[in-house]
């Protein structure tokens, strides 16, 4: 089993092979959603911008955006997909780069968020985003229907999956852990036979690569309330990307605004 904490191996040269499917189309339909819930304006922070997506679209639409991502590689990936239409900076979201009020939007797209164990270390990043967002500008968090999955996982029993995709066999494992209350995903990447030369390629080696995603299942009363800690109030809501109501979708795309100087 890989070491390293499970965010740095899952970020890999084959993290995009796994997440194909969560393509350009998909992230034109979240970016068309946002503006519908609150203003997106500039300058915006794409915390965890992963291979640029979504920068890209924001780029060819004119935003002044800035992307941050802990993964070398697929920051790398992102310089390819914006070149210089967007700084691209490598940096940890419990720790940002930048000064207090630099952006009136923050973007926590495709779950970039709760990937830290316990609540208060997950609070850490939502403190830093209130930080650097300015008086009136809003942070948009994306993140799965923690009810939707404990009504499927909460039994604790695991869920398996297996898949070939391109050069990789996949198994994937996913369970409910009651007591670190986390979706925890076993991933075990191994070579197709014959196309071992392609696999390397992607990061995975004659051994394979084993790692365990582990993302914590919180209540929207308890992402409420570590945002309002922050000075953060939710201000709208939908349940996918095409708009549906909360709870009758499979997210929960949350618009949390910070509250107005009073000195200004």
């Amino acid at each position: 089993m890989n070491r390293r904490p499970w965010y740095q191996a899952a970020f890999g040269a084959h993290y995009t092979l796994l997440y194909a499917h969560r393509n350009e189309s998909e992230a034109r339909q979240c970016l068309d959603l946002l503006p519908t819930l609150a203003p997106v304006a500039g300058p915006v922070l794409d915390l965890g911008c992963g291979d640029g997506r979504h920068l890209q679209l924001m780029c060819d639409s004119g935003l002044n955006a800035v992307g941050l991502d802990l993964s070398s590689h697929l920051l790398a990936l992102a310089v390819d997909r914006v070149g210089s239409g967007a700084p691209l900076v490598r940096g940890d979201m419990r720790g940002l780069p930048f000064a207090e009020k630099s952006f009136q939007t923050v973007l926590s797209l495709f779950t970039a968020f709760g990937y830290f164990g316990t609540p208060e270390e997950n609070a850490g990043p939502v403190a830093e985003v209130a930080r650097v967002l300015r008086p009136g500008g809003h942070w948009f968090l994306d993140y799965f229907d923690g009810d939707r999955v404990l009504a499927e996982l909460g039994d604790g029993r695991p869920r398996e999956r297996r898949r070939d995709l391109e050069c990789l066999q996949i198994v994937e494992t996913r369970r409910y852990h009651a007591d670190r209350r986390q979706v925890v995903k076993d991933v075990h990447l191994s070579a197709v036979p014959g196309l071992e030369q392609d696999a390397a390629q992607a990061g995975v080696g004659p051994d394979g690569l084993k790692y365990a995603e582990q993302v914590a299942v919180f209540t929207l009363a308890e992402l409420d309330e570590m945002a309002a800690g922050q000075g953060l109030s939710r201000v709208a809501a939908a349940g996918d990307y095409a708009g549906a109501p909360l709870g009758e979708g499979s997210r929960w795309i949350l618009a949390y605004g910070k509250e107005q100087d009073s000195s200004a």
